[in-house]
């Protein structure tokens, strides 16, 4: 019987591999909808770079670089939850050159308003408003792939790469130009995104497949608890990794170091995402999801034990690791989210979750900073938020017929 499901998981995820190879030698269906993807996770997956520039180049407040750094993520909310309504009704392409337009625009007026905290606040909202539509428009072409599990895949190799080569190039640009470099970087992939989508993005999607609009009430306590906990763990998530790299820099090591640690550390993490799936399959999403907490807890513990004498090898394995298993608790955590509505609905308002919780974690986070070197509040922040987000999930799961 062993033989014989090998055999069949052998064949099914050949079949899948062949499919999403087909899906990529299609231009429209691949080229230009990957590189938005990566657009549209652009500023949180360089989101220690931009919180260590402004700290380090602007003259504001700890707690309004906290707000700085989830502006962006206050339009993609926007956007990106209203898109439920909009994304199977409007032009795909014409959506996504005008998402791309925004950011871009928006990147540009930040060079001019960089030294004006409201002025700038209301320019990176406004890149996030673009930046949200083009993203979700993407995510939705993703989802209509022929393998959209492949497919998501290859988005997530994607953001990868994007995130190594920003953490390898970057601090040397910033360091020669200043923040500005930032917002450069930025738009000269969001013109190859705008000129790749003008040619090849889809026109249009599918038709709306179901009108029926989604209500919680029919889904209850469970889905409550799984949308909570998500946000609260993204609360915790996006604390710590958006002062990452202050963490490395207070501890003594040279800011270009702990960008080079980082970039490696969020290539390996990709690895992450594709255990999970295995370890969930044999040990439960509760296991899975309850292992990567205590993980996370422990590199917490770590990079608040950092001193002048052990800052390179801590700060190594414990950036590494908690990348690593930030990638391994998604793959459980989108299950768990999904198992809590039959129909399948539930899951498209993963992302808001997601939104939220990081648009209030760097700057609850910046809020406990009262010392500009002391980063200890933010990890008692990450591991409290961490442990209540983790458990409503691990409740939601343990509540499912199929915690597997």
């Amino acid at each position: 019987m062993r033989e014989n499901d090998g055999h069949s998981m052998i064949t099914s995820a050949r079949s899948a591999f062949m499919s999403a190879l087909a899906d990529a030698k299609q231009p429209p269906a691949m080229a230009a909808i990957l590189l938005v993807v990566v657009m549209g996770a652009s500023v949180l997956i360089l989101l220690p770079l931009w919180i260590g520039t402004m700290t380090e180049t602007l003259a504001f407040s700890i707690q309004q670089v906290g707000f700085l750094a989830s502006a962006d993520m206050v339009g993609i909310f926007i956007t990106s939850t209203s898109a439920v309504v909009w994304v199977r009704r409007l032009s795909w392409r014409v959506m996504v050159l005008l998402g791309l337009g925004v950011f871009l625009v928006a990147n540009f007026a930040s060079t001019f308003v960089r030294d004006d905290f409201t002025l700038l606040y209301i320019s990176r909202v406004l890149a996030g408003l673009g930046c949200g539509a083009a993203y979700a428009v993407s995510l939705a072409a993703l989802g209509d792939a022929r393998n959209p599990d492949w497919s998501f895949g290859l988005a997530v190799s994607a953001q990868v790469a994007f995130g190594f080569i920003g953490f390898e190039v970057l601090p040397g640009l910033i360091d020669a130009h200043g923040l500005n470099a930032f917002f450069w970087y930025l738009n000269a992939w969001l013109l190859l995104a705008f000129l790749l989508s003008a040619w090849l993005f889809p026109r249009h999607g599918a038709p709306v497949r179901n009108a029926v609009t989604l209500r919680l009430a029919d889904i209850g306590v469970p889905a409550a608890a799984a949308f909570l906990g998500t946000v609260i763990l993204y609360i915790a998530i996006s604390a710590v990794w958006g002062y990452m790299e202050r963490m490395g820099v207070a501890a003594g090591l040279e800011s270009m170091k702990v960008s080079e640690i980082i970039g490696w550390g969020y290539l390996i993490s990709i690895l992450g995402s594709i255990i999970a799936p295995a370890v969930s399959r044999y040990t439960g999403r509760t296991f899975a999801m309850l292992l990567a907490l205590i993980v996370m807890l422990l590199t917490f513990l770590g990079l608040g034990a950092m001193t002048s004498d052990n800052a390179l090898v801590l700060y190594i394995a414990t950036t590494i690791v908690f990348q690593f298993f930030w990638s391994f608790v998604l793959p459980p955590l989108m299950a768990t989210f999904n198992a809590v509505d039959a129909s399948g609905r539930f899951i498209v308002l993963s992302s808001p979750a997601f939104k939220i919780g990081e648009i209030i974690g760097p700057p609850l986070a910046a809020y406990w900073i009262a010392d500009g070197n002391n980063y200890q509040p933010v990890l008692w922040l990450g591991a409290v938020c961490a442990i209540i987000g983790i458990g409503l999930l691990v409740l939601v799961a343990r509540r499912s017929n199929n915690d597997a």
